[in-house]
């Protein structure tokens, strides 16, 4: 399939649907295409979930800012972020700063929040020496592998997402670094907006709750989505080892974890559940493997992302909209 503007071949209509421009083309190559074929990629996303983009050589911090200015002009910054991410621009940052021998499971972004990216832009400057492909998954497909029953009782009842924000030393990020403010008031007037209960702790650390559906639709296609993280929010699925040092290092309360879920009601979800929605997570998992310059757009409502583990230096920078 040819597309105006530019040299491009066009792959399968399956996730991801990869789109490979001829050889010599450049960002500026990609931008006219997108331009032109904006209609075509905005009902494919909503099709498949992601597209990757070939042979457009965004393989530097500075190209893809330029790309992302294009692709994302008006981004606004998205808070209350529950991981380390390092920051290049207004709106470049690392795509994860996690253990390289870890993996990181198939999600969909700050789906336990208030306010979400519509889209998520992945570019590779480096791509690791072996592993480290990110990942992607059908958020419909996801909804139909799983039991119905467990579908039925989260639908009904939603997940409380319990969050331990340390002031400049711990686990993971600080509040300061979540909300990119160092102002109280500031970041207090955030959850207040957006239905985040604060607790502030007498060391200084806060303690953010919020209850959100775990599926939701698609606000287009009507789709019905299984949007969520609560299986990045359930401790116990790491092991037992792993779970009681960190219910140790909490003083025996679930809820002063670095993060904790449960039903929105407030009783406990079903461990086998959340080993269930691992499983089934691992199902429908797609590698897509990274050359230098490769750009990949996922759709965040249809397609969950993530990452597997690597070795040697791996660079991905990602914008969203």
């Amino acid at each position: 399939m040819q597309l105006a503007t530019a040299a491009v071949t066009v792959g399968e209509e399956k996730l991801p649907m990869v789109i490979q421009f001829e050889e010599g083309s450049d960002i500026d190559a990609f931008t006219s295409w997108y331009t032109e074929n904006r209609s075509f990629v905005d009902e494919e996303l909503l099709k498949v979930g992601a597209l990757f983009i070939k042979g457009i050589h965004s393989d530097t911090v500075e190209k893809f800012d330029s790309l992302g200015k294009f692709l994302c002009p008006n981004a606004p910054n998205f808070l209350d972020g529950n991981s380390p991410r390092g920051k290049h621009t207004s709106n470049v940052y690392n795509a994860s700063e996690y253990d390289a021998n870890a993996i990181i499971r198939l999600h969909t972004e700050y789906s336990y929040s208030n306010i979400w990216p519509s889209r998520l832009y992945f570019c590779c400057i480096t791509p690791a020496a072996t592993g480290g492909q990110t990942t992607v998954g059908d958020c419909r497909l996801m909804l139909d592998k799983l039991n119905p029953a467990l579908v039925d009782e989260f639908e009904r009842k939603g997940i409380t997402y319990i969050r331990n924000l340390h002031s400049g030393q711990g686990f993971g990020p600080s509040w300061q670094d979540a909300f990119e403010t160092k102002d109280k008031k500031t970041m207090e007037a955030y959850c207040a907006t957006n239905g985040i209960k604060v607790e502030w702790q007498r060391n200084g650390d806060v303690r953010l709750t919020q209850t959100r559906p775990a599926i939701r639709k698609h606000p287009i296609t009507g789709d019905r989505l299984w949007f969520n993280q609560v299986d990045q929010f359930y401790p116990r699925i790491y092991g037992d080892e792993v779970y009681e040092t960190l219910l140790m290092m909490a003083g025996g309360d679930e809820k002063a974890l670095p993060m904790h879920s449960t039903y929105g009601d407030g009783s406990p979800i079903q461990k086998e559940y959340v080993e269930e929605i691992v499983r089934v997570l691992d199902e429908v998992l797609i590698p897509v493997p990274w050359e230098a310059g490769d750009l990949l757009i996922v759709e965040n409502m249809v397609s969950l992302h993530g990452r597997l583990p690597f070795t040697g230096p791996r660079k991905i920078v990602v914008c969203m909209a």
